[in-house]
């Protein structure tokens, strides 16, 4: 079964489960009748994203002369990604968000080549610059009470970029135990990453020509994250997050609900 579908199925059981215990309030009323008190409606973001982590390989094949394993060839594999986008979202009932994103992204990945292989190849890694937009959805089911709550979210997103790599696509769940108080609200929880990447491309060794082809995904699936919410206004809330481990990165908010 595809990841995306399997977690599209374990939102909906866990929206099923919720539902049988929503105060004994009819589905159809919670939906028609917004309480004041539940989280205002509609919103528009503003986001920004900054992130870097390493990469495992998961294939590699070039057309060596000489019979090599092109495993061996490779050392290190570095990750650098920056996004700017816009998020539109609906609380669909009290517990249950959906959103929808759109944005640009720029990206380096570089694969560090071991010494015999840049001796071999005459570089010391194969650097790849490139650009794109970003398509992402997604829904997050959350609970809480007066001061404390609790939230899952799970993200499809696609890549389509320009160049000489593929589509990159990637899924996330982000389940996360916060508190707040007046006008913050703060949290740590962790975030799920499953994403690839797949590269192709040409070396030129003084007129002779190597073709290769990458396949990198995400060394450590898990990191963790520390976030805080500031309400600016009634209606105007400023995010920062940041994320820890394996993969490090920063993420800025500013939200307007209405």
């Amino acid at each position: 079964m595809n990841p995306f579908n399997s977690l599209l199925i374990r939102v909906a059981l866990m929206v099923s489960l919720l539902s049988c215990s929503a105060r004994g309030q009819d589905l159809a009323d919670m939906f028609i009748n917004w309480d004041p008190d539940w989280p205002q409606r509609f919103g528009i973001t503003g986001v920004g994203y900054s992130q870097e982590q390493n990469y495992e390989l998961n294939n590699f094949k070039v057309d060596l002369p000489l019979p090599v394993d092109p495993g061996a060839l490779l050392t290190e594999i570095e990750n650098e990604v920056s996004q700017w986008g816009v998020k539109a979202d609906a609380w669909i009932l009290p517990f249950w968000n959906v959103h929808a994103m759109v944005g640009k992204v720029d990206g380096h990945t570089a694969v560090h080549l071991s010494p015999g292989a840049q001796a071999l190849l005459d570089t010391d890694q194969i650097g790849v610059d490139y650009k794109g937009t970003v398509f992402a959805g997604g829904t997050t089911l959350a609970y809480g009470q007066d001061w404390w709550f609790v939230s899952l979210t799970g993200i499809y997103a696609y890549t389509d970029v320009k160049g000489d790599i593929e589509p990159i696509p990637s899924w996330l769940i982000a389940p996360k135990v916060g508190a707040r108080r007046d006008k913050i609200e703060v949290w740590a929880g962790a975030t799920y990453l499953n994403v690839s990447e797949s590269q192709s491309g040409v070396f030129d060794l003084d007129g002779l020509l190597l073709n290769y082809d990458l396949e990198l995904e995400a060394s450590e699936a898990w990191n963790a994250q520390l976030g805080l919410r500031y309400s600016l206004t009634d209606s105007l809330f400023m995010t920062l997050e940041a994320g820890f481990g394996n993969r490090e990165s920063i993420t800025g908010h500013l939200e307007w609900r209405f």
